[in-house]
């Protein structure tokens, strides 16, 4: 079992860093050939919009076969071959094409999720979540460590190797991986019905919309922007990405182990959706690089506790053979959110300033928070 946690935790790590080595450096790159800020959103939007459509029929398919090495497997080739291709890309077709490949890589993420926890007994499902979250951030640490020195040394173009170098060893290490059987009733159309009606999975889906806009409409996208038209250097850009998983995985121990168990699910989601809210403002209103440092580690933190707990509710209130088309139904709809977020920050940048597109996503977090002690309060 510790073998099988040791592996999956590597390929975890080396599947995100390569989809991630080049994210911070994406928007500034874009630019630099020529992309207006409305259709760098687009492009940046359409990550999440392929996953939206990928990951419910990928979920179902991966319950009916059981085929959890396979979807992950299948993960790895894909960010390799995106990140492959941007290095090459130019024009807007063909970026188009890598970033949809990107996007069905990261709809692969259901089956280590799912595959991560069945290691784990079923009380401790919050503490899996956590640990597997802190693996995620671990690999987006590695990419922006690896992006950072490199966009520094030799320009924005450079991170793009370092991710198709991390999606080879990706690959290499979930062919490895040893296919594990979940005891499971015969599939039948009754239980895609029982997922998409169940209020732990819905309820859960609305609030990772919200917060996958404010991650990707924000932190992983035109964060690095503003960074930029502050006279950030490329350091400076990757440093202040780095900070944002860095304090996620220094802080994963204490929150899954300690804060979470302090703190019922909706008080959790509550005050991670305020400090979302508050490191939009940091931004919107700081006009420093030390508040957007400070926007980041808010962000950090708050990430960290409410995917935590919205996850845990998939897993905790769906049988384990439906759990790959739950977490494709969660992340499909979190997926409306990674594609209107970007979308709509670069929209309101176009027309006004990233000022105003900061402080409306610091508001509609806010209103969010007010939401959660109303939808989550029976889910314990």
């Amino acid at each position: 079992m510790k073998r099988s946690r040791l592996l999956l935790s590597t390929t975890i790590i080396f599947f995100w860093a390569s989809e991630y080595c080049h994210m911070p450096y994406f928007t500034p790159y874009l630019q630099t050939l020529g992309f207006a800020a409305s259709l760098i959103g687009f492009l940046t939007g359409i990550y999440g919009f392929t996953q939206m459509v990928v990951r419910i029929p990928l979920g179902i398919v991966t319950d009916v076969t059981g085929g959890y090495k396979k979807t992950i497997l299948m993960g790895t080739v894909f960010t390799t071959l995106s990140s492959f291709g941007l290095i090459f890309a130019t024009h807007f077709i063909t970026i188009f094409i890598c970033r949809m490949l990107a996007g069905i890589a990261a709809s692969s993420w259901l089956a280590f999720t799912i595959l991560y926890a069945a290691y784990y007994e079923a009380d401790e499902s919050v503490q899996a979540v956590t640990n597997v979250n802190a693996f995620n951030s671990a690999g987006k640490l590695l990419a922006f460590i690896l992006g950072l020195t490199t966009a520094t040394l030799w320009g924005y173009k450079i991170p793009l190797v370092c991710s198709f170098l991390t999606g080879i060893a990706a690959i290499f290490c979930a062919v490895q991986l040893k296919p594990i059987t979940l005891k499971r009733e015969p599939f039948q159309f009754r239980h895609v019905l029982a997922v998409f009606s169940n209020p732990a999975v819905l309820c859960a889906s609305f609030f990772a919309i919200i917060m996958q806009a404010f991650l990707q409409g924000t932190v992983f996208s035109f964060t690095s922007t503003v960074a930029k038209e502050l006279g950030a250097s490329a350091f400076e850009i990757g440093l202040n990405t780095v900070l944002f998983t860095l304090v996620q995985i220094l802080s994963a121990g204490f929150i899954g182990k300690k804060v979470l168990k302090w703190l019922k699910p909706y008080q959790a989601v509550t005050i991670g959706f305020l400090l979302m809210g508050l490191s939009c403002l940091f931004v919107a209103y700081g006009g420093h690089m030390m508040f957007l440092y400070a926007a980041q580690i808010i962000g950090g933190v708050s990430n960290l506790m409410a995917n935590s707990v919205l996850m845990s509710l998939i897993i905790r209130f769906v049988p384990q053979e439906n759990q790959s088309t739950a977490m494709g139904l969660f992340q499909a709809l979190y997926g409306i959110g990674m594609t209107i977020g970007p979308v709509m920050t670069g929209q309101i940048a176009s027309v006004s300033t990233y000022s105003m597109a900061y402080l409306v996503m610091g508001i509609m977090t806010l209103v969010t928070a007010a939401l959660a002690p109303v939808m989550l309060r029976k889910m314990n």
